[in-house]
């Protein structure tokens, strides 16, 4: 059964981009992923499976115990899910926080768009 948009996000949140071993984030990129996938965020545009797991390992690197948590309802529209969520250490306030969208294809992301929020980092 193909994953819908909605699940994909969430599976986004509480599985991948939280391993913290490469190689099953790896095989669960694969599972989720088209080949062609891209991920824009504030640091850049990033193509393919490969590409995507180097990133989200650098992030875990340094913050390896943070977890995502979404803050408002998922809203979908045909097959794309949007949502925004907040990120640190459990029972503590966010560090950051910001808005994703993500787009679906046969059951994959195909592309997924991430935005922080930058007032949380002007002081």
């Amino acid at each position: 059964m193909k994953a819908t948009s909605s699940e994909l996000l969430m599976r986004n949140f509480n599985e991948i981009f939280i391993e913290l071993d490469p190689v099953k984030r790896a095989a669960l990129l694969a599972e989720s992923y088209t080949e062609d996938c891209l991920w824009i965020h504030p640091g850049g545009r990033i193509v393919g499976r490969e590409g995507i797991n180097e990133a989200a390992t650098e992030i875990r690197k340094h913050f390896p115990e943070y977890r995502y948590t979404v803050t408002g309802e998922i809203q979908i529209m045909h097959n794309v899910a949007t949502c925004r969520w907040g990120s640190g250490m459990p029972g503590q306030p966010f560090h950051y926080t910001g808005t994703d969208f993500l787009e679906e294809r046969d059951g994959r992301v195909s592309r997924l768009y991430t935005f922080i929020d930058q007032k949380l980092f002007q002081s």
